[in-house]
C-alpha cells in the first residue's frame, strides 16, 4: 500500500483531505476534489470525481427513502388496536414490523426495556394456542432433526475406533509392533457400540442445551469433528495394552477424561467471563485443521466403505481401491450424483436452492440400494457376506456367540457404561495421550466461537457467549463423567430444526425422547442400512471440510497466511493430530512475527461528526440548516478513527469497544445513525482481522440500528490487506459504477462513463426524477431508468437499485462526510438535493453541446446557479448585476490560466471544463471542477498567485472579474464587493474547520 503521506494522517490530515478555499493555497472550492493525484494521471481519473459526486447523490436519495420507509414502518407496529402488538423479527429486514431482540428466550423491546408478551400471526398469546396444538406443530421439526441425527450418528459410530479392532479380525489378540492395526475387538458389535456412544452424548448435549442455552431451537450433536482424535487415542491404547478389555476399558477413560476435561474448560471460560479467550485463535490456523480434519474424515469413509484399512503405499491403494472396488465404487457413484443434483439446483449467485436436499438424499440411498439389489437378484445374505452391510448386532468374537441374544435388551445395551474399570487402566497409556487430550480440547473449543455466532444471526438472537460456554461446559461435564464422547451445538443442525419451525422446550424435550428410542433400537435399525449410506455421507462432509480448508481459501489470505493452512492439513494427515496443533502454533507465531504487530490500541479516538465539515461546503440554507441540528444533522454521525496494525490478537478488542460505544448511546439523544470507521492510519490487516470486520457491519445494524456504515479504506488500493474486504462490505451496484473506468485510461471508457450520467442530461427527466412529491425513490427510479437508452439505462439501474442500502466503502474521509452528510439531509428533505442532480445533469448537456452559441444561455443559468451558491445572502437582481461584471473566456486543453508567483489581477468563476492546479514542485495537484471560483483570496488581499492553473480538458470556458472590476466594485458598489468578501470568509473559515476539527477532536 502506498503510505507515503502517513505522518499527515497521523497529524490529523489526510493526504486525500479536501482542502477548500483558493487555489493559491492549493485549495478548491468545488463540491468534491482529489488531493494528492499524481501529474500523470489520466484525464479520467481526474473527472471520475464528479461522476462519483453525482452518484454518490442518487444513492445517498436511494439510501435515505429506504431508511424513512423502514423507521416507518416501525412506528407504525409500535401500537396496534390500542395496545402493543410484538412479535420476533429480523431487523436486518427493511420489512420487519420492529426492532427487538431476544435474550434468554424473552422477547424484549430494546426501546422499551421490559419484557412483552409474543403472539402468533391471528392475534391470539402464544399461551392462548391448545398445547396439544402447540405439540403436533413441531411433530414435523422433531422427527427431521431426530432422523438427521440418526444419520449422521451410523457413519461416525463406526469410526470411533481403528477398522483393524474389529470382530472378523484373525489376529491373535496380540499387540501388532508395526504401525498398523489387527485385533479382535472385545465385545460384540463393534459399530453398534459407536452408535450408541454417539446417540448417548447427542441426547446428554440436547437435554442440556433445553436448560442451559439462551437458544430455544438449538441442536445438541456428538462432536463428529474429534473422530481423528479418538482413532489416534485408540492407536496410544493398543500399542500399550493390545486388543482386549483392558485397552478399551483405557481407551473408554479416556473418551470420558477428555470430556470432562473439555467441559471444565468451558464452564471456566464461561464463568470468568473470559468468553473473548476463544477468539484469539487465529482464523487461518482454524481453517488449517478445518482442511486437515476434512481430509482424515474423507480417508475414514474410504475405510468405512471398504473395512479395510488405507495406507499411502501402492500396495494399500491396491487393497482399497482395486480389491474392493465394488464397495468404493458405489459410494464414489452416489456421491457423484449429489455433487450433480446440488450443482444443477443453484441458484443464480451459486448458492444451493434447497438446504433439505442432503438429508433427504441420505434418506434415500438406502431404499434405492435396496432396489439395485433386487433388480440384480442379490439377497441381503450375500450383500452381507460381500461387505455392503455393516455387521449385524449380534456379531461377537470368540465362543461367547453362542451366549449372545439377538434381542437389543441384551446385556451389551449398557457397555458404554461398564466398560470401564479402574484397576485394568494403563496409566502409562494415559500419560501418552496426554498430549493429544490437549489438542482434541483445543480444537474443541473453535466450535463454539463459529457456531453460535452464525446461528445467532440465522435466528437474530443475540447470545450470551460466557452462557453458552458455561452450556457447552454443563453438557460435556455430564458426558464425560459416564464415559461419553464431546459434544457441542450443531450450526447446520440446528439451522434446519429452526427452519422447519421447531422451537421450545417440550420440543427439545422430544428430540431427547427419541434418541433415547434410538439409543435402543438404532443399533439393530443400523444393521440394515449399507455402507454406501454412511460411506456417501461421510466422503460427502470430509471434501466439503478439505475444500473449505485449502481451496475456498485461497486468495483471502495472504501467501504466508496460505502456506501455514497447508502445513496444518498436510501435518494433520501424515503426523496426526498433536503435531498438527504444533504446525498450527508454528504458523500462527509466523504469522505474528513477519507481520511486524504493533501493540498500539487500534482504535485511534472516536468522536461525533458534529463539528466535522466535508468539502461539500456550499449547500444551501436549508440543507445546512439540517446538517446543523442535534436531532438531524451531524451529531447523529459517529466517527471511529483507527490506526496501526489490526490483526487476530486484537481485533475482537476492536470490536467489542465499538459495540460498547454504541450500547452506551442507544436510547440516547447521541444515537447515531450513520457510524464511519476510518481506516487511512491503518497500517495492515490480516485476514482474521477483515472477516471480524465484515461481521462487524451487519452487527451494527441488526444489533444497534445503525442506518448506515460507512468505512473509509484510505487508499484507492483499498484496504490494507489480501482478503477482498471492499468486496465484503460494499452494499450495491453503486461502488462498481463509481470505480468504471479508473484503470484505463482510453477514450472508449471516459465515453461510456459520460454516456451513462448524460442519460440524465434532459432537464424534464431530471426534473420529473426528483420532482414527485409522494413517490418512492426506488419507482422514480425505475421510472427514470427506463426513459433512458440502453447503455445509460443499465447505468442507472446501477446507481439507483432497490434494496435496503446499508454499507458504504469510501476511499476517503472526506468523500465519506459528503455522501453520510447527504443522508441525513435527504432523509429529512430529499428535493434539497435536486440542485445537485441538476447541476451534474446540466454540465454533462453543456459538456457535449458542440455549438457555443446554443449554450450562452445554459452558461449564464449555471453560472448565476454557482454564484447563488457561493454567495448565499445575495439577491437575485444582485446576482445578475454580479454577474454582468464578469467577462467569458475561452481555454483549450493545455493552456496556463496563470503560473505560480504571477501577479493576482482577478477572480474566475469555471462554469465548464476541469483546471488542475499544480505547486512548484508537481508532488501535490488538485482538481478543480465547475462551480468553484480560483483566484478570489490574491484579488482582495493581492497576494502573489502560489499554484500553477492549467486547462486539463478539451475546453474550459470560465467568467472572470478582473482587478478593475474589482476596484470599481468596491468604490461604487461596496455591497456587491461584500459578498466577494464574505466568499472568502467562509473559504478561510471553512478550512480553518474543515482540517484543524480533526486534530483538536482525535486529541481529546
Amino acid at each position: 500500500m502506498d503510505r507515503c503521506n502517513l505522518q499527515l494522517a497521523m497529524n490529523g490530515i489526510d493526504e486525500t483531505t479536501p482542502l477548500n478555499g483558493d487555489p493559491e493555497y492549493g485549495l478548491s472550492n468545488g463540491r468534491h476534489v482529489s488531493i494528492t493525484l499524481p501529474p500523470n494521471s489520466s484525464l479520467l481519473q481526474r473527472r471520475n470525481s464528479k461522476h462519483r459526486r453525482h452518484s454518490s447523490a442518487i444513492h445517498a436519495l436511494n439510501a435515505a427513502e429506504q431508511i424513512r420507509e423502514h423507521e416507518k414502518e416501525l412506528l407504525a407496529h409500535q401500537t396496534h388496536d390500542g395496545h402493543r402488538r410484538t412479535s420476533i423479527v429480523d431487523v436486518r429486514n427493511p420489512e420487519s414490523p420492529s426492532r427487538l431482540e431476544l435474550t434468554y428466550g424473552a422477547v424484549v423491546d430494546v426501546h422499551k426495556g421490559p419484557p412483552v408478551e409474543e403472539t402468533v400471526p391471528d392475534g391470539k398469546k402464544k399461551q392462548d394456542v391448545p398445547i396439544v396444538q402447540r405439540i403436533a406443530s413441531q411433530i414435523p421439526a422433531i422427527v427431521i432433526a431426530s432422523v438427521l441425527n440418526f444419520m449422521i450418528g451410523i457413519p461416525f459410530g463406526a469410526s470411533y475406533f481403528p477398522v483393524g479392532w474389529s470382530s472378523s479380525s484373525a489376529s491373535d489378540g496380540t499387540t501388532d509392533d508395526s504401525t498398523d492395526v489387527h485385533g479382535d475387538f472385545p465385545l460384540g458389535g463393534k459399530e453398534a457400540l459407536g452408535l450408541r456412544m454417539f446417540l448417548f452424548s447427542t441426547a446428554m448435549a440436547q437435554l442440556l442445551f433445553t436448560f442451559k442455552s439462551s437458544f430455544d431451537n438449538g441442536i445438541g450433536l456428538q462432536m463428529v469433528e474429534n473422530v481423528p482424535f479418538c482413532l489416534e487415542l485408540a492407536n496410544i491404547v493398543i500399542k500399550e495394552q493390545g486388543y482386549g478389555m483392558d485397552a478399551l476399558s483405557t481407551l473408554f477413560f479416556l473418551f470420558g477424561f477428555s470430556s470432562v476435561i473439555v467441559g471444565i474448560v468451558f464452564y471456566g471460560l464461561g464463568h470468568f467471563k473470559l468468553g473473548r479467550v476463544v477468539y484469539f485463535f487465529p482464523s487461518h490456523v482454524l481453517v488449517g485443521c478445518i482442511g486437515g480434519i476434512g481430509a482424515f474424515i474423507v480417508i475414514t469413509a474410504i475405510e468405512v466403505s471398504t473395512n479395510t484399512e488405507f495406507e499411502f503405499s501402492v500396495d494399500g491403494f491396491h487393497d482399497t481401491f482395486v480389491d474392493n472396488f465394488h464397495l468404493i465404487g458405489v459410494v464414489l457413484l452416489f456421491e457423484v450424483a449429489l455433487r450433480s443434483l446440488m450443482y444443477c439446483t443453484r441458484d443464480d449467485k451459486g448458492r444451493p436452492k434447497y438446504p433439505l436436499l442432503g438429508p433427504i438424499y441420505y434418506c434415500t440411498i438406502t431404499p434405492i440400494f435396496y432396489v439395485f439389489l433386487a433388480i440384480l437378484g442379490i439377497n441381503s445374505d450375500d450383500a452381507t457376506d460381500a461387505g455392503f452391510f455393516f455387521p449385524p448386532l449380534e456379531s461377537c468374537s470368540g465362543d461367547d456367540c453362542d451366549n449372545k441374544s439377538s434381542s437389543i435388551f441384551n446385556e451389551s445395551l449398557f457397555d458404554i457404561f461398564t466398560v470401564i474399570d479402574f484397576t485394568t487402566i494403563s496409566w502409562a497409556a494415559v500419560m501418552k495421550a496426554v498430549p493429544t487430550v490437549v489438542s482434541l480440547v483445543a480444537f474443541s473449543l473453535i466450535h463454539v466461537p463459529i457456531n453460535i455466532p452464525a446461528f445467532a444471526i440465522s435466528t437474530n438472537v443475540e447470545p450470551d457467549m460466557d452462557a453458552e460456554l458455561i452450556a457447552h461446559g454443563w453438557s460435556n461435564g455430564f458426558s464425560g463423567i459416564f464415559g461419553g464422547l464431546q459434544n457441542y451445538m450443531c450450526y447446520c443442525n440446528s439451522v434446519i430444526y429452526a427452519k422447519s419451525g421447531g422451537r421450545g422446550p417440550v420440543s427439545s424435550f422430544g428430540i431427547v425422547a427419541i434418541t433415547i428410542i434410538l439409543f435402543l433400537v438404532g443399533p439393530t435399525i443400523a444393521s440394515y442400512v449399507p455402507r454406501c449410506m454412511a460411506g456417501t455421507l461421510l466422503l460427502h462432509i470430509g471434501i466439503d471440510l478439505f475444500l473449505e480448508g485449502v481451496y475456498d481459501s485461497y486468495g483471502d489470505y495472504d501467501a504466508l497466511e496460505y502456506a501455514g493452512i497447508w502445513l496444518i492439513t498436510m501435518v494433520m494427515v501424515v503426523f496426526g493430530m498433536s503435531a498438527a496443533l504444533i504446525a498450527g502454533a508454528a504458523a500462527a507465531l509466523s504469522t505474528y512475527l513477519f507481520q511486524s504487530i504493533s501493540h498500539q490500541n487500534p482504535i485511534k479516538g472516536e468522536m461525533s461528526a458534529a463539528s466535522l465539515r466535508s468539502s461539500s461546503w456550499n449547500r444551501s440554507a436549508d440543507a445546512r440548516a439540517i446538517l446543523d441540528d442535534k436531532e438531524t444533522g451531524r451529531h447523529k454521525i459517529h466517527l471511529f478513527l483507527l490506526q496501526g496494525h489490526i490483526f487476530f490478537g486484537n481485533v475482537f478488542l476492536m470490536t467489542d469497544a465499538i459495540k460498547s460505544c454504541l450500547a452506551q448511546k442507544m436510547g440516547s439523544e447521541d444515537e447515531p445513525k450513520i457510524v464511519i470507521l476510518d481506516f487511512t492510519s491503518v497500517l495492515g490487516l490480516d485476514s482474521s482481522a477483515a472477516q471480524a470486520i465484515a461481521k462487524l457491519k451487519d452487527t451494527m445494524r441488526t444489533q444497534y440500528s445503525i442506518a448506515m456504515s460507512i468505512f473509509v479504506t484510505g487508499s484507492t488500493e483499498g484496504f490494507p490487506c489480501e482478503y477482498n474486504l471492499s468486496r465484503e462490505l460494499s452494499d450495491g451496484a453503486l461502488d462498481q459504477l463509481c470505480s468504471v473506468g479508473e484503470d484505463g485510461d482510453n477514450d472508449d471508457s471516459e465515453a461510456f462513463i459520460d454516456d451513462a450520467f448524460a442519460c440524465l442530461a434532459d432537464e424534464s427527466e431530471a426534473t420529473n426524477l426528483l420532482s414527485a412529491p409522494r413517490m418512492s425513490m426506488s419507482i422514480k427510479a425505475s421510472a427514470a431508468s427506463e426513459a433512458s437508452g440502453s447503455l445509460g439505462s443499465s447505468m442507472k439501474r446501477a446507481v439507483l437499485s432497490d434494496g435496503m442500502p446499508s454499507c458504504r466503502v469510501c476511499e476517503t474521509l472526506d468523500e465519506a462526510l459528503v455522501f453520510a452528510e447527504d443522508v441525513l439531509i435527504a432523509m429529512e428533505d430529499p428535493f434539497l438535493l435536486e440542485d445537485d442532480v441538476e447541476e451534474t445533469t446540466r454540465h454533462f448537456k453543456l459538456h457535449r453541446s458542440s455549438s457555443t452559441e446554443s449554450t450562452l444561455d445554459e452558461e449564464k443559468v449555471l453560472s448565476l446557479l454557482y454564484l447563488g451558491k457561493l454567495c448565499p445572502t445575495a439577491r437575485e437582481n444582485e446576482l445578475e448585476e454580479l454577474f454582468s461584471m464578469f467577462t467569458r473566456e475561452e481555454y483549450a486543453e493545455g493552456d496556463i490560466i496563470w503560473t505560480q508567483g504571477s501577479a493576482s489581477d482577478s477572480c474566475k468563476l469555471l462554469v465548464k471544463g476541469s483546471l488542475l492546479s499544480t505547486l512548484e514542485d508537481e508532488t501535490h495537484v488538485e482538481d478543480i471542477v465547475p462551480g468553484s471560483t480560483i483566484g478570489e483570496l490574491g484579488l482582495v488581499h493581492g497576494t502573489e498567485r502560489l499554484t500553477k492553473v492549467t486547462c486539463m480538458s478539451d475546453e474550459a470556458i470560465l467568467f472572470t472579474l478582473s482587478r478593475e472590476q474589482w476596484d470599481n466594485m468596491l468604490k461604487t458598489k461596496p455591497g456587491l464587493a461584500n459578498h466577494i468578501c464574505l466568499l472568502v470568509v467562509r473559504y478561510l473559515a471553512h478550512r480553518v474547520q474543515h482540517v484543524s476539527n480533526r486534530v483538536l477532536e482525535s486529541r481529546s
